[in-house]
């Protein structure tokens, strides 16, 4: 699991270093009032970044114990340490549903 967590952190980072490179190029990309030659060196040049940079390459990951599944992205816990932080009353604005 901590594997995975410093695998996590590392696309993070590399993601935000490129992020706003990417954010440039594609604006370039699906932008058709520019010429073709412009719009397919933004392409080459996008292709060229790493590949980990894509956001869709992130994926969350529970920070307490690095669950991939099932992971509420507004608190970052995965279902169980959710379930068990309520119940014993570390969250607020949680109620026992019976």
């Amino acid at each position: 699991m901590k594997k995975n967590i410093e695998k996590m952190k590392k696309k993070q980072n590399l993601f935000s270093k490129y992020e706003r490179t990417r954010k440039v190029l594609k604006t370039i990309i699906n932008s058709s009032a520019l010429p073709n030659q412009l719009r397919e060196k933004a392409q080459t040049e996008l292709n060229q970044l790493p590949r980990d940079t894509s956001i869709v390459r992130h994926k969350n990951f529970c920070i307490l114990t690095g669950r991939g599944r099932s992971v509420y992205s507004g608190y970052k816990l995965s279902r169980l340490m959710l379930q068990k932080l309520s119940r014993d009353g570390m969250l607020t604005g949680f109620r026992k549903s019976s």
